[in-house]
């Protein structure tokens, strides 16, 4: 399960409360009185919670770059025609006008939509997709994540007034959950620290950079024990990792207690080296091992149709991506393909034979993958689906001997 970070855009939206100026909703108490200034595929310009009172109300805080996002708008589209004027389904985004626009023209999506930088002041919440849903009282019933919003649950709360939903609370601290120290090296050549989840930390990695400037370690943070690997052993995604010995994806599942907080960093000597410190470090100390691998698999393949794409000029390298947002400059295309292999379930296979460094720079929409293809071509690019498998590198997860 993915699950995915929130970062504030730029939006416009303006509040207006006639309850204590702060109020933060919470469940069990009315929601504040908040009014959504910038509803962009509405006649009505403006909403206002007060006003809907006498429906259910969804608050569903998303972005068009969150992966689980949009099945949960479609998802919700759908609640929305069912129950009618008995529900009010409002999606609340912090991009900006123009993005928003291009989902609405491009899902034809029914739903309410608005661009709002501003309501995070009375909604709190730090990952995406994240669902208010507001009795017909104006009392706040569930803080929860769309997945668990089903016809059902509306149903008995526009009916019977009854709710009963798993509670998604960013900012809960479990006093009785400690970070321990499971394992530490520590000499002149480098140090190693591997811990437990540590429920004040997202998922994420960062790597280290010495005083001059140079790659020395990394820092990988509430991973499971594949994902660890992965980052070591620098394999682009999922989709390239194999399970052996009988050992699936579900041997690792994405709980607490299988993930893990990982901190290596080496010294000028072994600069060159901290991977493989790293790597032998996991084998080391746990039963499943990993290691690098060639396998034919079905794989999507990138090719090059007509030479317009021109080698960059740039001085320096820069890669920047937000979901469907990408922009790099002097960048390889297998870089590229490492991209796009995010949005497939197969491995991505550069088959361009373009050997330089590129400027490439797109925005396209996940709920639309033509947009994706249209982008490309612009590159002089294509994205196919392979006739036969092929080879790839690959991460083999295994039993340890």
């Amino acid at each position: 399960m993915k699950t995915i970070n929130l970062y504030i855009l730029l939006g416009l939206a303006f509040i207006t409360s006639c309850n204590k100026e702060g109020t933060i909703a919470q469940i069990g108490k009315p929601v504040p009185n908040y009014t959504f200034s910038k509803i962009l595929n509405s006649n009505d310009n403006e909403i206002s919670l007060q006003d809907l009172k006498g429906k259910v109300v969804i608050l569903e805080f998303w972005a068009t770059w969150c992966g689980p996002c949009i099945p949960a708008m479609k998802k919700l589209d759908s609640l929305q025609k069912e129950f009618k004027d008995e529900l009010a389904v409002i999606t609340i985004s912090s991009e900006n006008k123009e993005r928003l626009e291009k989902f609405i023209k491009s899902s034809k999506t029914g739903l309410m939509v608005v661009s709002d930088t501003m309501h995070s002041a009375n909604f709190k919440y730090k990952v995406i997709p994240h669902s208010i849903i507001i009795d017909k009282n104006g009392i706040v019933r569930a803080i929860t994540s769309p997945e668990h919003i089903t016809k059902a649950v509306v149903s008995n709360l526009i009916l019977k007034d009854q709710i009963e939903l798993e509670s998604k609370d960013d900012f809960y601290i479990n006093p009785n959950l400690e970070v321990k120290l499971i394992k530490s090296i520590s000499n002149s050549n480098y140090r190693i620290e591997l811990k437990n989840y540590d429920q004040e930390k997202r998922g994420s990695t960062r790597f280290l950079i010495d005083t001059e400037g140079n790659v020395n370690g990394i820092d990988i943070w509430n991973s499971t024990l594949p994902r660890l690997y992965q980052s070591l052993f620098d394999v682009s995604s999922p989709s390239r990792i194999v399970f052996r010995d009988s050992l699936s994806e579900n041997d690792f599942p994405y709980d607490k207690e299988y993930q893990y907080n990982f901190t290596l960093e080496v010294s000028s000597d072994y600069q060159n080296k901290w991977r493989t410190i790293g790597i032998a470090f996991l084998n080391e100390n746990f039963d499943v091992n990993a290691k690098r691998g060639i396998k034919n698999l079905e794989c999507y393949v990138l090719k090059n149709i007509d030479n317009t794409i021109e080698e960059s000029s740039s001085d320096k390298t820069e890669y920047m991506f937000m979901g469907t947002i990408l922009k790099t400059k002097k960048i390889k295309i297998s870089q590229l393909a490492a991209y796009l292999e995010n949005f497939t379930d197969v491995p991505v296979v550069d088959k361009t034979n373009l050997k330089g460094d590129y400027d490439i720079e797109f925005e396209w929409q996940a709920e639309d993958p033509k947009t994706l293809h249209s982008e490309l071509r612009t590159y002089g690019l294509i994205f196919e689906r392979s006739d036969e498998k092929l080879p790839v590198d690959v991460m083999e997860i295994y039993k340890k001997q």
